[in-house]
């Protein structure tokens, strides 16, 4: 009697331990992401409404241990300029959104994690599949774990719009010229 009970206590906390650190999959409820600019004339932003995430994450006692695998889509197609749609179309364009409607960033390898408390430093790489060029990218991200369990993530990637063979749009015969340097400021909040 004594072996079985023993035999089931060892079978529980086993059970329990592996439960704790098994990945779950999350997916995107909100997000903000924001594509900053500069030109010859002014500055310029573009707003991503339409992105999906999902993600399979470790989270144990409100804390965020590990991301075994991360797949952020953006509908490439839905970006809108700032400037209205001569600036929106100039980017879809550039994009070449007609053969590349979606810009993709896969998750390949979690570099680190440090955490303080429910808050979260991450260090990622990944590949960014934009134009239809797929380069790898270092990301640093900030983020915590809500009381309710969503995942809150943030960041801002500097970025060169020529790595991806995007040439910076021009408009105006030329006359206005976009800086090939851009700001991508981004959060997303994630939910089981």
């Amino acid at each position: 009697m004594f072996r079985k009970k023993i035999f089931f206590f060892i079978l529980l906390t086993v059970s329990l331990s592996l439960q704790a650190v098994s990945p779950v999959t999350y997916s995107a409820s909100a997000h903000q992401i924001r594509i900053n600019g500069n030109s010859n004339v002014q500055r310029w932003s573009a707003e991503v409404p339409r992105v999906t995430a999902v993600g399979d994450f470790v989270v144990n006692n409100g804390r965020l241990e590990a991301i075994s695998r991360l797949t952020v889509e953006v509908d490439a197609t839905a970006i809108r300029g700032s400037e209205g749609n001569i600036m929106t179309e100039k980017i879809q364009e550039s994009l070449k959104v007609q053969q590349n409607p979606r810009i993709v960033f896969r998750l390949s390898r979690l570099d680190n994690i440090s955490q303080t408390g429910n808050e979260f430093t991450v260090t990622a790489s990944g590949n960014l599949t934009l134009a239809g060029v797929s380069r790898p990218v270092e990301l640093v991200a900030t983020g915590r774990v809500m009381p309710n369990g969503d995942i809150q993530i943030s960041g801002v990637e500097e970025m060169k719009m020529t790595t991806w063979n995007v040439q910076p749009p021009r408009a105006m015969l030329g006359a206005l010229r976009t800086a090939d340097d851009i700001t991508v400021n981004f959060s997303l909040t994630l939910k089981k």
